[in-house]
């Protein structure tokens, strides 16, 4: 199997997001089956694909003074970078907010993607003060699950912009749908489609709908929990995961 490196990497994703992860890899690529999260993890699939043990978690780093130049250029070029797209930065919190800190010079809209591995200790969490945390949540996780991340979008309230994404599906179990409705009846919400293949077992079994969508110029099965929601390329996105972008800037980065 292919190994990720350790030199951390700003690059522009196939959605259009830019992104700096702190690491490489996900311990919850190993759940069900090696499918990753609700058996859908595009993250362990795509690694997969490329021939990557996704399951093996590898810490990334600037790896010279001349390697952070290059990056912190960049990064004062673009309206928001991401961390948490092919990892959760919350795998180590102590080597992710030192990453949070040396770029801060040069970006002012840091968005951190968790679903909380780890718990922020509170000298951890008064170093977030200026950045997004969206914590990743769905009706599929279980209660303990729900419950340590509502409680860590709470506190994170108090230190940075907390921002809920809810991974949303078109459910027809009614309890999932009133712990999906429950989610959603949050402040500083956002939405994640789910895409589920029709050969899911929560499809076969009538508990998710799904229909085929384009997504990014491709036939994709999702599962809609309304028709309205955006699913499409990050830039035309309404959300842009919680950062607050100058409509200048954003006209810019556009072009």
């Amino acid at each position: 199997m292919n190994k990720y490196l350790n030199k951390i990497e700003l690059v522009k994703n196939y959605r259009g997001c830019w992104e700096l992860d702190p690491f490489k890899g996900c311990v919850y690529a190993k759940l069900n089956n090696n499918k990753g999260c609700y058996e859908i993890c595009y993250a362990t699939k795509l690694a997969k694909t490329r021939g990557y043990d996704f399951g093996e978690v590898i810490k990334r780093e600037f790896i010279s003074e001349k390697h952070f130049d290059d990056i912190s250029k960049k990064l004062k070029k673009i309206p928001f970078v991401r961390m948490g797209v092919m990892c959760d930065p919350s795998h180590n919190w102590e080597h992710t907010l030192n990453i949070v800190e040396r770029i801060k010079p040069f970006q002012k809209n840091i968005v951190i993607v968790t679903k909380h591995q780890n718990i922020l200790t509170d000298k951890q969490l008064l170093r977030l003060k200026g950045t997004i945390v969206n914590t990743s949540i769905s009706a599929l996780d279980n209660e303990k699950q729900i419950d340590i991340r509502l409680n860590q979008y709470n506190k994170l309230k108090n230190y940075c912009k907390s921002v809920l994404r809810v991974n949303t599906a078109d459910f027809n179990n009614q309890k999932l749908k009133e712990i999906q409705n429950n989610l959603l009846n949050n402040e500083n919400v956002i939405h994640n489609i789910l895409r589920f293949p029709k050969e899911h077992k929560l499809v076969k079994e009538g508990i998710i709908n799904v229909k085929k969508y384009i997504f990014l110029d491709t036939n994709v099965y999702a599962s809609k929990h309304d028709e309205n929601t955006f699913f499409s390329y990050c830039d035309k996105c309404p959300d842009m995961c919680g950062a607050e972008i100058e409509q200048n800037k954003l006209s810019r980065w556009l072009l």
